[in-house]
């Protein structure tokens, strides 16, 4: 072997990491603006945490495998065996064994110091392409054939302890790292929000629209075997601008008074389960209108059809919610269907309030409603709701994969025996 084979001298770990953190603002910025302002913050964060996290090395040492083959090994450096010191070379009779060991984590680590090393660096072969996740290291030994078999044993069980040290000390710094990598991803990409947001208001104090870039291709997901990132969503179809929506504090204090109004029915289920899906919900508008108070032109929410609540704008709504009485799977699949399927602004949140008159076992219904939304075509994800009877998914709109509708989901027992 040559000195290309020792390991972890040819670059400093410290600095290399420091360069990487160094490159967080390209990275965000290479984002085009259409698709990083439709994304949520959090997802461009996961985005770029998930590509710049570094994976440091595992070693797995009960996998290793041996070779072994008989060779010629020159012993004229050896005094020993040479003690009038000839130049050589001089051959003898010798054994070879190679010992190939799997490893996970970024193979360019293997030539880096880490902040705490050795005098010695130890010597192997990295089976692997640079920048790979994953790889064998080979450690190959020799030596004449007359030498005592646990030798072999001695010189190979000091390399392995001598690289052991330097993967836990590379990994103590790579784990420091990763640790501290979303707050300053969050920090890059709350920084470059906020000056897009601050200039957004420049096009029209010049009176000049912005260009544009259509059809920006969707960030994918680098192909390595452990190390996934998490691609952001596409840009809207029509570019992003930015559109009126409403907080999430007022959707959760919305969802408080659904959340009220249904308990409140439950408690009575004989006064309020005689009334079908269009008057729940005209019992469930009146109370929400009696929080929020409209402009001129009439009531914050309106009805549009026979079951839903709408907060809308030109045509496109900010806030949906969905009333039914429960008839089964089915049918609370085509109720998600009719609800993405409205015409939605950038980040819709939405409700669907499900009753149930008609099931005595009502713990069935609750077992049931999830599996709905996570099988559906436009799921994305599920987020942490500890109120029971309640759930909360992000769902694709089916008008522009670019926007997103925010779904809570009520259940409330109105049956009566």
């Amino acid at each position: 072997m040559g000195r290309e084979d020792y390991l972890f001298c040819e670059g400093d770990l410290d600095a290399t990491l420091r360069a990487h953190q160094a490159s967080i603002g390209a990275k965000v910025d290479a984002i085009s603006r259409d698709q990083f302002m439709n994304a949520k913050v959090e997802e461009v964060v996961e985005h770029i945490v998930s590509e710049m996290t570094v994976e440091p090395l595992v070693i797995y040492e009960d996998r290793a495998e041996m070779e072994q083959r008989e060779t010629k090994i020159d012993v004229s450096g050896w005094r020993e065996r040479n003690p009038l010191g000839d130049r050589g070379p001089i051959h003898v009779s010798g054994v070879a064994i190679s010992v190939s060991i799997p490893f996970t984590g970024d193979t360019s680590l293997w030539k880096l110091k880490p902040n705490h090393w050795q005098s010695v660096f130890p010597r192997a072969r990295i089976l692997g392409g640079r920048g790979q996740s994953n790889g064998h290291i080979q450690i190959d030994l020799a030596q004449p054939a007359d030498e005592p078999q646990e030798r072999f044993k001695q010189r190979l069980d000091e390399e392995l302890k001598t690289i052991r040290f330097y993967v836990q000390s590379q990994k103590q710094q790579v784990d420091t790292f990763n640790a501290g990598l979303r707050a300053q991803v969050f920090a890059v990409v709350n920084a470059r929000r906020e000056r897009i947001t601050k200039h957004e208001g420049l096009k029209d104090l010049l009176g000049i629209p912005l260009k544009r870039k259509e059809g920006a291709p969707a960030i994918e997901p680098m192909k390595i075997a452990r190390k996934l990132v998490r691609p952001l969503p596409p840009p809207p179809k029509s570019g992003y601008k930015p559109e009126p929506g409403i907080t999430d504090e007022d959707y959760f204090h919305i969802l408080s008074v659904i959340r009220h109004e249904g308990r409140t029915f439950e408690t009575a289920p004989k006064t309020f389960a005689i009334h079908d899906e269009e008057a729940l919900r005209d019992i469930l508008l009146a109370h929400l209108n009696g929080h929020y108070q409209g402009d001129a032109t009439g009531e914050v929410f309106r009805r549009s059809g026979k079951t839903d609540i709408r907060i809308e704008d030109s045509n496109r709504a900010a806030f949906v919610a969905e009333c039914k009485v429960w008839k089964g799977q089915k049918e609370l699949s085509q109720a998600i269907d009719q609800l993405l399927g409205y015409l939605t602004w950038r980040d819709c949140k939405a409700a669907i309030v499900i009753f149930n008159k008609h099931n005595a076992k009502f713990s069935g219904i609750l077992d049931t409603v999830p599996g709905v939304f996570t099988a559906h075509r436009l799921y994305k994800r599920t987020a942490d709701v500890k109120e029971a009877g309640e759930w909360q998914f992000d769902m694709t709109s089916c008008e522009d994969e670019g926007r997103q509708v925010r779904v809570h989901v009520f259940v409330f027992n109105l049956f009566v025996g």
